[in-house]
């Protein structure tokens, strides 16, 4: 076909690529808003469920524009694809014969009925613009009916996802407006305070965001605020919540007792649910082994027996083994990581918040606000309410002061800094792998191919290497967290008495530096520390909360931190997040508990892959035969005998390899998905994904075999002082020797040392010409067993031949050739067998 018969494929994708510029280019959205809005404005049609649809969602855009950018996407969507609706059609004309010609190689039932070697398409040229045309329009209907109901569906899918994150952080997000206000906290500072810190209690605290935006921009009451939240959200939950709230407001009720009263029955609730999210976790971890270890495990060895017998599929096993099975865990950990956050149950979601500067778990200050939208009266202020050049200037010499004090504490303390901190250990280990890879990487191209086991080698054992090291370090820091998170409900509960009995918070944590804390007492003390150097009890707890990093000490923190600011009377408060911090500990024992059972049936899963992987590799494939005998003439089985032949013909070495592959491939995200479901992040899946790993490894190298596989070709000649082998491919390395009539006859020539690898156009020299013009020989490939690259063979186990009997190592050829004449013609070496 000529380019410009691609113009109109290439427009239609020129236009898909201008839209989806919108998700990364503001100007790009601003653009596609304007001329979505000029073209379909008038074509918009009031919806409230869809308007509600939106808010729910909290989509940035209001109902016309989404709208009218819906109608475009579902244009463009029709355009491009009919116009690939077209190209489809007369692609699939171009390639079925080719397909029909493929299919008819299948046995002869399969292909009798699914192929045709002859099939011809003969269209008039009426006919193939029809048929184009139904193609074209068929396909952009349907493209542009999918573009329609989908982006429809996106705020429905949104509105639910935040429905679920809403319902789970109902609980804790109670149990802070509680806390703060029986601390005599105000409850629009109580909300203005959630809804800073919405990267620890996500969805539910961006539902009081929206009330807190209304207080601030429209300058709307408490309980019409809240009443808005209430007509927003998806959940139905927060929706009776937020009602019951803002009557209780309304009354002049207690509002302490009110949601001391909500939060025991959330609680509630919430270990009731764990039950459903234990059950949840089971199914999502049985849906796992079956799909993805034992349906890829039945599928692979299905279409090894077709390969084995009918015809070739080593390029699907290998799609299934490089691109299916990779694709597909990854996938499912970004889904199991996303409905982990959802149940929060990610160890490490909201962390973050802390690292942000102290003022995020700070109290607002209203009259700072108030005074914010005035000039400030300073010399240092400019006229738009920014600073001046100087302010900025010292302020970025702060911000490069705290980076180089980093780095200073990193070097200076490596390795507190790697036990706090595992995943910094990535940034040494990574290097010194790649560089490790690429000292040996030559070691690994010294052939005339690429060495793969040799290659394997490499690559696994710098992967061992990072995984290793990062697990070992890992689980010290888990174990500490683990017992830092077992103790911290005791802490506040001896603080909460303190406080009660009198004293204030800074003299409680003096007072309890002295009792026994377990693994807290180390933090405690440095908590001391930071109070003994200046800094306030708040900017203490924050540091200690960034040391710690896990979501049930942010959320302490953050609990703390913000109802110092309100009253220095912290017993309920510090009840109330002893009361939290233990609900969480308990839960999160008792799923790990239940779900150790599914642990180990991923564990038992991947041994069973590997045991028939292994056996696959070692038992079967070296009992098939070299070559088969067929009947000819008529039979009774019903399909061409001749199929079984290919049991001597298929590249046996190639599928042990790819099963090898599959194998450690397997057992790397086996590993970190137990990781996942087990303790609720993927660095905990390291080290599961370290020791399987290493297992397949060893048990790989350990069970398999030496793999040599030689070929002759179809023309390779002789002189009769030398010849010329087409390919051998030798896993260990080694030479090919040729020996007359059979293996165990005279050696007449070899090779020099091959390092690993397929080696093609080998040329053997004959050191002991034959006398006759007609022989039968035999080439084997022998190992270098006492790596001195000299061949040593004297019928002994030195440089002994590659294993017998597992993969085709050694072939049998007929050659005739002029032995006094070298520059006559010969006659091809035809292989006529191969023995094993």
């Amino acid at each position: 076909m000529e380019p410009i018969q691609f113009l109109p494929l290439g427009i239609a994708a020129v236009l898909v690529g201008l839209l989806s510029l919108v998700t990364v280019s503001s100007w790009a959205s601003g653009f596609v808003s304007r001329i979505s809005r000029l073209a379909f404005d008038r074509f918009v049609v009031d919806s409230t469920a869809r308007k509600r649809s939106l808010e729910a969602a909290h989509v940035d855009q209001t109902y016309r524009i989404y709208t009218t950018r819906t109608y475009l996407y579902t244009v463009v969507a029709g355009i491009a694809g009919g116009t690939l609706g077209v190209y489809l059609v007369a692609g699939t004309l171009a390639v079925l014969p080719a397909v029909a010609a493929t299919l008819a190689q299948l046995p002869s039932v399969m292909g009798e009925a699914f192929g045709d070697p002859n099939l011809e398409i003969v269209l008039s040229p009426t006919a193939r613009s029809l048929l184009y045309v139904g193609g074209g329009v068929a396909v952009g209907s349907l493209a542009a009916t999918l573009a329609y109901v989908f982006r429809w569906q996106i705020p429905q899918s949104n509105a639910e996802v935040r429905r679920r994150g809403i319902n789970e952080a109902l609980p804790r997000t109670v149990a802070f407006m509680y806390a703060l206000s029986r601390g005599g906290t105000t409850f629009p500072t109580v909300m203005r305070t959630l809804g800073e810190n919405q990267g620890i209690y996500g969805d539910a605290a961006a539902e009081v965001n929206v009330g807190v935006r209304q207080m601030d921009l429209f300058n709307t009451d408490v309980i019409s605020a809240i009443r808005r939240i209430a007509y927003r959200t998806p959940s139905e939950k927060w929706k009776t919540f937020s009602e019951n709230l803002a009557s209780v407001l309304q009354s002049g009720r207690s509002l302490p007792r009110f949601l001391q009263s909500e939060y025991e029955r959330y609680q509630e609730e919430a270990e009731e649910r764990q039950e459903e999210i234990l059950e949840l976790l089971a199914t999502i971890a049985e849906a796992y082994v079956t799909v993805l270890v034992a349906g890829m495990l039945f599928l692979v060895t299905i279409l090894l027996v077709f390969g084995l017998t009918t015809t070739d599929t080593l390029l699907f096993i290998k799609m299934i083994g490089y691109l299916i099975i990779p694709l597909a865990n990854a996938g499912f950990m970004v889904f199991l990581m996303q409905k982990l956050e959802q149940l929060g149950i990610a160890r490490e979601s909201g962390v973050s918040q802390l690292a942000a500067d102290d003022e995020s778990t700070s109290t607002p200050d209203t009259a700072s606000r108030s005074r914010s939208k005035t000039v400030p009266e300073t010399p240092t202020a400019s006229a738009d309410g920014g600073v001046s050049p100087t302010v900025r200037s010292n302020l970025a010499q702060l911000r490069l002061y705290d980076r180089a004090s980093r780095l200073k504490g990193v070097f200076g303390s490596p390795l507190q800094t790697i036990m706090w901190h595992p995943t910094r250990l990535l940034y040494l280990t990574i290097p010194i792998a790649l560089v490790w890879i690429g000292l040996r990487v030559p070691a690994a191209l010294a052939g005339d191919g690429i060495s793969v086991r040799v290659l394997d080698d490499i690559l696994i054992q710098a992967g061992l290497f990072v995984l290793g090291t990062f697990a070992v370090v890992r689980e010290l820091y888990k174990r500490r967290i683990d017992r830092i998170e077992a103790a911290t409900p005791d802490l506040l509960e001896r603080l909460a008495s303190l406080n009660e009995a009198g004293m204030s918070v800074v003299e409680s944590l003096d007072r309890v530096r002295d009792s026994d804390l377990d693994a807290l007492g180390d933090e405690v003390d440095r908590i001391w520390s930071d109070v003994e150097m200046g800094a306030n009890v708040q900017a203490a707890l924050v540091r200690f909360g960034r040391r710690v990093r896990t979501t049930s000490i942010a959320r302490v923190v953050t609990l703390l931190t913000n109802a110092m600011h309100a009253s220095g009377k912290l017993g309920p408060v510090l009840r109330i997040a002893a009361d939290q911090s233990r609900s969480d500990l308990r839960m999160r024992r008792q799923r790990r508990q239940q779900m150790f059972t599914y642990l180990v049936v991923i564990y038992i899963s991947f041994f069973v892959f590997l045991v028939i992987i292994i056996a696959v590799q070692e038992v079967l494939i070296p009992a098939l035969p070299e070559s088969i005998q067929t009947p000819e003439g008529p039979n009774r089985l019903g399909v061409n005998a001749e199929q079984f032949a290919r049991l001597g013909e298929v590249d046996k070495a190639a599928y042990a390899l790819v099963f090898f592959h599959t194998a450690l491939v397997q057992a790397l995200f086996s590993g970190f998905i137990a990781g996942q479901l087990g303790e609720g992040t993927l660095k905990d899946g390291a080290k599961h994904a370290a020791g399987m790993l290493a297992i397949a490894y060893v048990a790989l190298l350990l069970l398999s075999s030496p793999v040599a596989s030689i070929n002759f070709g179809t023309q390779p000649v002789t002189d009769g002082e030398q010849m010329t082998v087409e390919s051998v491919s030798m896993s260990d390395g080694g030479f090919v020797v040729v020996h007359i009539d059979d293996r165990d006859g005279d050696v007449i020539g070899r090779t020099e040392y091959l390092p690993p690898g397929t080696h093609r156009n080998v040329v053997v020299t004959l050191d002991n010409p034959p006398d006759r013009s007609e022989l039968d020989i035999v080439a084997v490939p022998h190992l270098d067993t006492n790596d001195n690259r000299q061949f040593d063979y004297a019928g002994n186990e030195t440089d002994r031949p590659y294993p017998a009997g597992s993969y085709q190592v050694a072939v049998e050829a007929t050659v005739t050739h002029n032995r006094t004449d070298t520059s006559g013609t010969t006659e091809a070496l035809i292989p006529v067998g191969a023995t094993g």
